[in-house]
């Protein structure tokens, strides 16, 4: 974990790397949209991966939101 050290009291605090939960989350929003991507630039569309581009980046969307309101409350 990353360390900061206060000015004032010379204390060395230990912070949490909150970019750690957000990795995923972002990831199944890009896949997603790369998916949807995809779809639009092939000649013959399927729905199932429409359906699967969807799914993924609504997922991604859902956890991002989740877990930004979980680490506001603590």
């Amino acid at each position: 974990m990353p360390t900061v050290k206060c000015d004032k009291c010379g204390h060395i605090i230990e912070v949490e790397d909150s970019t750690k939960k957000y990795k995923l989350p972002l990831f199944f929003i890009t896949l997603g949209a790369a998916i949807l991507g995809y779809e639009n630039l092939v000649s013959k569309p399927s729905l199932i991966i429409a359906l699967l581009g969807v799914q993924l980046a609504t997922a991604g969307l859902i956890w991002l939101v989740v877990a930004r309101i979980r680490s506001n409350r603590a």
